[in-house]
């Protein structure tokens, strides 16, 4: 009887060591804090630094008054997902080395931006624009190279 008790403990001992429960949903488990998405919180807060600084870039440039588009230059400006730049930007050229590392930096926060959230872009190329003509005392940018070309027939 006692030979027969031990067996049956042995038994029961190996049998509950070795069964294995079923995970029916992995997404229930806990998660790798590493792994872990970014806050939204955290998203909002960097959308609302890029958009102070493109405040201080677009205050900055409208201190200016284009009366003579000589005067001024554009640059590209931002980061799409996909790579290059997100759009063109004028800006007048005796602030140039106030404003083109702003723009640098606004590109350079864009591209993190992009990085960090995994977003993604329609992937189109922005093409640079063919001139700056100043309307009502503001650069503005005119198309680019094939507007220019359709214009020119």
């Amino acid at each position: 009887m006692k030979h027969l008790l031990i067996i049956t403990l042995s038994v029961l001992t190996l049998a509950s060591c070795s069964s294995k429960k079923r995970v029916t949903d992995v997404e229930t488990l806990p998660k790798d804090i590493a792994l872990k998405p970014e806050n939204h919180f955290s998203q909002q807060a960097d959308q609302l630094e890029m958009k102070n600084l493109t405040k201080e870039i677009d205050s900055l440039i409208s201190t200016e008054i284009c009366a003579d588009s000589k005067d001024w230059k554009f640059t590209a400006i931002g980061s799409k997902a996909c790579g290059g730049p997100s759009s063109y930007i004028a800006y007048p050229i005796k602030l140039e080395d106030q404003i083109l590392p702003k723009i640098a930096q606004f590109t350079s926060m864009q591209s993190a931006f992009n990085l960090k959230y995994g977003l993604m872009s329609d992937c189109v190329m922005v093409l640079p624009p063919v001139e700056i003509r100043c309307e009502d005392g503001k650069a503005v940018l005119i198309g680019n190279h094939s507007e220019k070309e359709k214009e020119a027939e």
